[in-house]
């Protein structure tokens, strides 16, 4: 995917509905620890938004993103939700370019409603081998 984005804002729901869809390997530091850990995503759009399937340490959780606004509506940003292990977690992602024009995405990942002292963080790099 080569485009030129120039005419598209860092934080814009244009440049995020381009960008997000794809296949990525995953770098993660999990909330409230230290442990890492790695795995794949893949963003599809749908209808309303996008279908995220994340596998990491084997198992395969399905979720759901949007853009929304944030600032009173000058950017935006991708939210993804999942559940795992019936824990509910949240991802507040920014999208941008990486020196290929592939999407990189990195996210802030926190328990909704939790008092959390580390949120996990998240990054995305495009998955140049997925099929």
């Amino acid at each position: 995917m080569f485009f030129a984005a120039s005419s598209l804002a860092y934080g814009s729901s244009e440049l995020i509905e381009i960008m997000a869809p794809g296949d990525y390997i995953l770098v993660g530091k999990a909330v409230d620890s230290d442990q890492t850990y790695h795995g794949k995503v893949k963003i599809k759009s749908s209808g309303k938004g996008f279908i995220v399937t994340r596998q990491v340490g084997g198992k395969s959780i399905n979720g759901t993103a949007k853009i929304e606004p944030t600032n009173g509506g000058e950017s935006s940003v991708l939210r993804i939700r999942f559940t795992e292990a019936n824990i509910k977690y949240e991802q507040t992602c920014l999208v941008a370019s990486d020196l290929d024009n592939y999407g990189r995405i990195s996210c802030y990942l926190y328990r909704p409603g939790a008092n959390t002292m580390q949120p996990g963080l998240e990054v995305l790099f495009h998955d140049q081998d997925a099929k």
